[in-house]
């Protein structure tokens, strides 16, 4: 099935040389590309601006422009950057339609066929059939986004609340399945943090995932007009900072959820490290940045650059090291 036209994110399409005079002050080390239908989505996720039932522009995901390039542009343009320019790896993001799977493979085939960059793939549950031969292809990291935290949430934003077509349990199975072919830590899940769920859920349900051996990429919800959650309000910044540091304690093996105290609404009030150890942390490790695959920074996909800013897309600077530990000291012994 020939395929000609595909969407690239913003950043990653000025980094190409695709859109020109747009500058990016962190542009991504990851060229993020999108599968092109002429429509939305036969999904319906209550935060998608690419959702069956929304109203939302089909050039956005999140709060990034996703513009649409022919697919041979692409690939010249990909082919051609300078190694000093060159991505560290390429994300193929799919839309869930009939045809997907057959894109993805186009895709992949293409890119392939001149590029030595890896790939991974973010899609809706696959077969083990068609997961199988995309690794055959060359991907070689997968990611099946649960989005919500608990299964009530999962179901009424995703499956039958907004009659989608996704299941909760059928989403796990696929994350197992999908391990056994990719193998551990090759196997990516984004969580989506101000749903609706506590802090104990989603730290118990990072720590779950952690010990199945799959890959936790956060990210903060987003409110984007014309989507069924367009007027749910982004998380505090607090609670987000105070769950990306539980995240990485828990993932790196550093602590469990024992470690971790909650009050009686499931608010975290208290983590079990002390201020050296926290300043370390923000100083010296990755954890205020995005977070998922190897390479991903994913910049500004659900902040704003006049911040907040969530997921930091770089190494942070000296003011945003004060401002985290200020917001985070009380946290901790």
């Amino acid at each position: 099935m020939t395929m000609d036209k595909i969407r690239v994110s913003i950043g990653s399409a000025s980094v190409l040389g695709l859109i020109q005079n747009k500058k990016f002050e962190d542009p991504p080390t990851t060229c993020y590309i999108m599968t092109y239908i002429p429509g939305h989505c036969t999904a319906n996720c209550g935060f998608c601006p690419q959702a069956r039932d929304s109203s939302s522009s089909t050039n956005l995901l999140s709060r990034v422009t996703w513009p649409i390039f022919p697919f041979k542009d692409f690939l010249t343009k990909l082919n051609y950057m300078p190694p000093p320019k060159r991505f560290k790896r390429i994300c193929v993001q799919s839309l869930n339609y009939p045809e997907n799977f057959e894109h993805l493979v186009e895709i992949v085939t293409q890119i392939k066929k001149n590029s030595k960059i890896p790939i991974s793939i973010a899609v809706p549950p696959l077969s083990n059939e068609q997961l199988n031969k995309l690794k055959l292809l060359g991907i070689d990291k997968a990611g099946i986004a649960l989005d919500g935290a608990t299964k009530e949430i999962f179901e009424n934003i995703k499956g039958n609340g907004v009659q989608g077509p996704y299941h909760w349990n059928d989403h796990l199975q696929h994350l197992k399945e999908a391990l056994n072919i990719f193998s551990n830590g090759n196997v990516t899940t984004h969580l989506i943090v101000g749903l609706g769920e506590t802090s104990e859920e989603i730290l118990k349900l990072i720590e779950d995932l952690k010990n199945l051996k799959i890959r936790v990429g956060l990210f903060a919800f987003t409110p984007i007009k014309g989507t069924k959650l367009e007027s749910l309000d982004q998380p505090n910044i607090i609670d987000f900072r105070k769950i990306q540091l539980g995240r990485y304690l828990i993932v790196n093996d550093k602590k469990a959820i024992e470690d971790f105290t909650f009050n009686s609404k499931g608010e975290l009030i208290k983590i079990n490290i002390n201020k050296k150890e926290l300043k370390n942390i923000i100083e010296e490790s990755e954890a205020f940045m995005t977070s998922g695959c190897p390479d991903c920074n994913r910049p500004y996909y659900t902040s704003r650059p006049s911040g907040p800013i969530f997921n930091y897309p770089r190494k942070l600077k000296k003011d945003e090291i004060g401002e985290i530990y200020n917001l985070l000291q009380k946290f901790v012994n």
